[in-house]
């Protein structure tokens, strides 16, 4: 794993960026899913037609490990994929600052999971809050022929789905996981589109979507909501490897 020496003071910034929602703390942690996680060695995934590698870079650690800032350097046959390094590396560093001093522990915590399929490359990133038990996942899509970034419908086209059996599938997934847990099923599933469910390939190759998950009215956290990553192929949770 590449590692480099900075810890950079980092500004509070809101989540304003495309693809960030409201914070809040929430009661499930992070541990979802079966798949690959990028755990700092490079890891290749032979489903696509491209070799691709990922290796993480870790910018900021405290010193029991716990809580790291990490950003992705990806290589696509042999070459860096600069483009792809230079915005995920911006955008993880501006959305998710992390502070590490002698007194104190603060921001975002990050780790990265990736997959490909039929040319897309999928990166996720996972952020929680070091002083909360909120997280939340961001996912970026990228085609490898071109190595710039696609939306939801160029994901789907990719992968052979119709924007509606990828919505009716994800709606009933999300009806599903809502129905089973304390947040507001019906606003969660009146957000299910192509701005608000982002499809992705999850690390075993599978096809996954980020789905914005909002918390009931009653709760400490009205109106806020977090995104989680869902599976067509389980109905569940991506369940990540730690």
């Amino acid at each position: 794993m590449k590692k480099t020496a900075m810890i950079a003071t980092a500004l509070c910034l809101s989540f304003m960026a495309s693809g960030c929602i409201t914070k809040g703390q929430d009661i499930p942690g992070p541990s979802e899913a079966s798949g690959s996680e990028i755990s700092g060695s490079t890891t290749e995934e032979p489903a696509s037609a491209h070799e691709v590698t990922v290796d993480v870079i870790t910018l900021v650690s405290s010193d029991d490990g716990l809580f790291n800032q990490v950003v992705p350097n990806v290589t696509v046959d042999g070459k860096e994929a600069t483009d792809i390094n230079d915005m995920l590396s911006s955008y993880i560093r501006s959305e998710y600052p992390l502070e590490i001093n002698d007194e104190y522990t603060d921001g975002m915590a990050t780790r990265l999971y990736w997959g490909t399929k039929d040319n897309v490359l999928s990166i996720v990133i996972y952020a929680g809050e070091t002083f909360t038990d909120y997280y939340t996942y961001d996912v970026f899509n990228f085609d490898l022929e071109t190595q710039n970034r696609i939306d939801s419908r160029e994901v789907l086209e990719h992968l052979g789905m119709t924007d509606e059996d990828f919505l009716s599938q994800a709606s009933g997934i999300v009806e599903s996981y809502c129905a089973d847990s304390f947040y507001d099923l019906d606003r969660s599933v009146a957000a299910v589109d192509l701005d608000n469910c982002i499809p992705f390939v999850t690390p075993d190759g599978n096809t996954g979507f980020a789905a914005n998950i909002y918390y009931p009215a009653d709760s400490q956290f009205a109106g806020s909501a977090a995104r989680r990553c869902l599976s067509l192929a389980t109905k569940d949770v991506v369940v990540f490897e730690q």
